[in-house]
């Protein structure tokens, strides 16, 4: 009888959390993929790469600072290596090599090769550091995004070379390998979502603040106020902070792989919104690729050997 009550009690709070945990992965993808958009007009027209990083990690360092007060650094537990790939990973490297790509190649090509890429980019680092066996059907999935990155950067090298797009794709993998060892790194330090948030964030805003004020010549200030207002809340708060939060939360109530699915998602909510608001409407080799990608995603993310 009691463990009948159990199993009848445990079964409410599992679909529960498994519903938390879809909601958060279907956010992380709306999120994403607005911020491709949104990124890639500021870089487009009044800011720089520069600008847009330290409006993501400055704005949302003002709202995290008491989280990581109250947490602290987590040397102890997270260990100072694993401490470092965390806070680069997700941190300034990562958005300048996106931000500065995004000069180059429209919106779709960062939802596909930046985010679409990164469950391919975390199988294979826990492939070659932890051993992980893949199973064919992953295998295949993973050719198949080749296919489909093949698509999207040969359109770039062969038909649209003078555009400059392939510099774009190429930072976009990248980045998408910087943010895979995020990943990688997070799922192994034990850590709650907010202190990884709070942990990345404040930490890239300490290191790239005098940077960016000594290094660059800041557009802040010269920028019309409502691109500037619009980018703090695009930057510093929906993807700096919510994106996160709601990335590292569908992780743990989801596991990776089944959270990574969600993020194959981006690439066509990316393609639709570019096209509504930035009127990028991709080439059909390129649609091909991003459908390839897509594919592929989900094949790895949902291939993988039953324990």
């Amino acid at each position: 009888m009691k463990m009948g009550v159990v199993e009848e009690s445990g079964a409410p709070a599992a679909r529960r959390s498994l519903v938390i945990g879809v909601f958060c992965g279907l956010a992380v993808a709306l999120i994403w993929s607005s911020w491709s958009v949104a990124t890639r007009f500021a870089v487009t027209t009044s800011l720089g790469p520069h600008d847009v990083t330290f409006l993501r990690f400055g704005v949302s360092a003002l709202f995290l600072w008491p989280v990581l007060a109250r947490k602290g650094l987590g040397v102890a537990q997270i260990g100072m290596v694993r401490l470092s790939i965390m806070v680069l990973g997700a941190g300034v490297p990562f958005m300048l090599l996106g931000s500065v790509g995004m000069q180059f190649a429209p919106a779709s090509h960062v939802a596909t090769l930046m985010i679409g890429t990164m469950p391919i980019w975390v199988a294979v680092l826990s492939g070659l550091l932890f051993g992980e066996r893949f199973t064919r059907r992953q295998l295949g999935g993973m050719a198949v995004v080749v296919a489909g990155v093949l698509c999207i950067g040969g359109y770039a090298l062969l038909a649209d070379r003078a555009a400059g797009e392939w510099r774009g794709d190429l930072l976009f993998l990248l980045a998408g390998l910087c943010f895979a060892s995020f990943t990688v790194a997070q799922r192994r330090s034990g850590i709650s979502p907010w202190h990884a948030t709070a942990l990345v964030n404040v930490c890239s805003a300490v290191l790239f603040t005098p940077v960016y004020f000594f290094g660059f010549t800041p557009k802040l200030f010269t920028a019309p106020p409502s691109a500037v207002g619009f980018q703090v809340v695009a930057q510093g708060i929906l993807v700096a902070i919510l994106g996160m939060y709601f990335y590292t939360e569908a992780v743990r109530r989801l596991g990776a792989p089944r959270a990574a699915i969600f993020g194959a998602l981006a690439p066509a909510l990316a393609v639709l919104i570019g096209a509504v608001f930035l009127g990028e409407v991709p080439a059909w080799l390129t649609l091909t690729g991003i459908g390839l990608v897509m594919s592929g995603v989900a094949l790895v993310v949902t291939g993988a050997a039953r324990r």
